[in-house]
């Protein structure tokens, strides 16, 4: 009844990532590209698949939590001697139920429930991040070192590997890769997402040194923790025990770039998956990916901050 009902919650999760991209608007701007930016407005897609992720969100989880629980006095710890696909099914379901529950208050509640402009609002707007590291720990408390909770081998060069690959990222990764997909779709390069992210923390920016300082360390430090537990550690994980380390990595690295429903840079972030997904699998340890990660992210962040 846990796997069933679990697999219900995951179509959930498949069709909250469409309800991100059926709220994406296509404009038309100069020179014949299409600009892309979040609609923030209900179509009748957008509005299918909100009432689908939240039934499947829902409905499933007052069978599949007590099957869950059940099964976790039976037969935890240990299942296996590894993560394995059960291992990362019952970890995203428990995070998209914890999502449906939020979709279900926005509808009761008044939304966003703290100013934008305050310590609470900060918070709320990583509240999915917060999920990923609070189920991540429930499940695998007493196994991290299964997830790749660590010391990485090879120290000195993983350091050395984290600063090479962040160069690339940042000043041949869109040349490279992002212009040329972009202009071939003819896509303008700006990217909803980006502006986004900068106007919240130019918004904590403003008000205090306070908010400011506790948005650069969610976005440098915490979100490259709880996403890089989620999509390497437990994702990958399970993959590559189930289809190999190719597989494994490039699969974790597609999903990872699929949720952030960013048509323009999902090329770029699909290789930053990828690379993400490596150092991970070849260091043999989590801290490798979230080194880089948080690297990129804090960088990103600081430039956002003073410009």
């Amino acid at each position: 009844m846990a796997f069933i009902t679990g697999l219900l919650v995951l179509l959930g999760y498949i069709s909250n990532v469409g309800l991100g991209f059926s709220s994406l608007k296509w404009t038309a701007v100069q020179e014949g590209k299409w600009q892309i930016v979040s609609s923030g407005q209900m179509t009748g897609l957008s509005t299918a698949l909100f009432f689908v992720t939240l039934i499947l969100s829902i409905f499933p989880a007052f069978f599949y939590v007590p099957s869950l629980i059940k099964t976790i006095r039976s037969e935890f710890p240990g299942w296996e001697s590894s993560v394995s696909m059960r291992y990362a099914l019952h970890y995203f379901a428990l995070y998209q139920i914890s999502y449906g529950v939020i979709l279900t208050m926005h509808i009761f509640l008044p939304y966003p429930w703290f100013p934008e402009q305050s310590i609470g609002g900060i918070f709320e707007a990583f509240l999915p991040q917060f999920m990923m590291a609070v189920f991540g720990f429930l499940l695998f408390y007493h196994r991290l070192h299964d997830i790749g909770f660590t010391r990485p081998v090879k120290i000195g060069q993983m350091g050395f590997m984290v600063l090479v690959f962040y160069l690339f990222s940042a000043f041949l990764l869109d040349r490279a890769i992002t212009l040329p997909i972009a202009n071939f779709f003819g896509f303008a390069i700006d990217s909803w997402r980006e502006a986004q992210i900068s106007g919240e923390v130019l918004q904590a920016r403003n008000v205090g040194l306070l908010a400011g300082v506790l948005e650069i360390l969610l976005i440098g430090l915490f979100v490259p923790i709880a996403e890089e537990m989620m999509f390497r550690g437990v994702l990958q994980t399970a993959l590559v025990k189930r289809f190999g380390a190719i597989a494994g990595v490039v699969g974790s690295g597609l999903i990872f770039a699929l949720i952030h429903v960013d048509p323009v840079l999902f090329p770029s972030i699909f290789v930053m998956g990828v690379m993400l997904g490596w150092m991970r699998h070849y260091y043999r340890s989590i801290w490798a990916s979230v080194l880089f990660h948080a690297l990129n992210n804090t960088i990103t962040v600081l430039i956002y901050f003073f410009q």
